[in-house]
C-alpha cells in the first residue's frame, strides 16, 4: 500500500461515516456511531501503513473498501 497523507485518510474516514470530533496536539480524532473507539489520525505528511491498517481495523473496513474510498478521494473512477 502506498503512503497517503493525513488529509486523504481524513477524507476516506468521512466517506465511511466518521465526523471530526476534536484535535489534540498533532492528532485528529474522528468518531462514528457503532465503533468501539475513535479513529486517531496523526496529522503528518506521509502516514505509514501501520497507521492506515490500524484505522481500517477500527472502522471494520476491508482493504478493498479502503482502496475504493481512496480512489474516490483522489478523484479516480471506481
Amino acid at each position: 500500500m502506498r503512503r497517503i497523507s493525513w488529509q486523504e485518510l481524513r477524507d476516506v474516514c468521512k466517506l465511511a461515516g466518521c465526523v471530526e470530533s476534536r484535535i489534540k496536539g498533532d492528532h485528529l480524532i474522528m468518531t462514528k456511531p457503532g465503533i468501539a473507539r475513535p479513529v486517531i489520525i496523526k496529522m503528518d505528511k506521509d502516514l505509514g501503513e501501520d497507521i492506515v491498517r490500524s484505522n481500517m481495523r477500527t472502522l471494520g473496513m476491508s482493504r478493498q473498501e479502503f482502496e475504493a474510498y481512496l480512489k474516490v478521494v483522489r478523484g479516480q473512477k471506481r
